[in-house]
């Protein structure tokens, strides 16, 4: 298959930024978007205008670390769940901090490592985002029970459009994930005329601005909540980290 030329979603775009703005670190909803992080990135994640907001919430995630006695380190997810007003598509957001590691790239430790990719674009550099679709059964995926409590789940594997993002340090990853269901065999077989009209629908459902120019003040912080919300399928999207990797 031919490698299509991306529209990614991801806009750099400076935010204008208010005098004696609050800097402190505060991630939640505001007056810019539905999910919004006031440092570490500073970014902002907007919907288009069709899809409406289903969940939000703050969670303690145990992620890989293949460094650590246990295998396991504490994490924190901060999410953002929104589905289209007709319920064939979904989108999922999650800002990921690794408490002080830092996350591998890409798909390392992740489910990725066992999934079949359909397409790729960009980068898993720091700084950098980096695309890529493939079907995810359903009972794989962390968020589907938390979008059938609100009557927007199904029961179809998933098709996904997911984009990540490390920051400079490695220390935070940001997911963005469209997601469309796929009534499929396990190995489905995708035509590449439908794999690109779904890649461009992706492309279109949101938008995330970096700046560093949103006041903390601005933001509702989320709340700890996690229902519906598997914390141990979550860990396995998000992949691994590890103790002082790039210091």
């Amino acid at each position: 298959m031919k490698r299509m030329l991306p529209v990614l979603a991801f806009l750099i775009l400076a935010l204008p930024g208010a005098a004696c703005a609050d800097w402190a670190l505060v991630r939640g909803s505001g007056p810019l978007a539905s999910f919004e992080s006031s440092a570490r990135p500073a970014v902002a994640v907007k919907t288009s205008r069709d899809f409406v907001t289903v969940a939000q919430g703050k969670m303690t995630v145990m992620l890989h670390d293949e460094r650590s006695l246990y295998g396991t380190e504490n994490g924190t997810v901060w999410y953002c769940l929104s589905a289209r007003d007709h319920g064939d598509s979904q989108l999922a957001v999650a800002l990921a901090d690794a408490n002080g590691r830092d996350w591998y790239p890409s798909n390392v430790g992740s489910q990725f490592e066992d999934v079949r990719i359909l397409y790729s674009c960009g980068s898993d550099r720091p700084g950098t985002a980096d695309q890529r679709v493939f079907v995810r059964p359903v009972q794989l995926d962390p968020w589907m029970d938390a979008f059938k409590a609100h009557d927007a789940g199904w029961n179809a594997s998933v098709l996904v459009s997911q984009y990540e993002w490390l920051d400079s340090s490695s220390g935070t990853k940001l997911l963005v994930e469209y997601r469309e269901p796929l009534a499929a065999e396990l190995c489905p077989v995708i035509e590449e005329a439908d794999l690109k009209a779904f890649i461009l629908r992706a492309n279109t459902a949101f938008s995330a601005r970096f700046s560093e120019g949103i006041p903390s003040d601005s933001i509702t912080p989320y709340a700890w909540d996690s229902k519906g919300v598997s914390a141990r399928l979550l860990s396995d999207v998000l992949g691994a980290t590890t103790s002082g990797m790039g210091s």
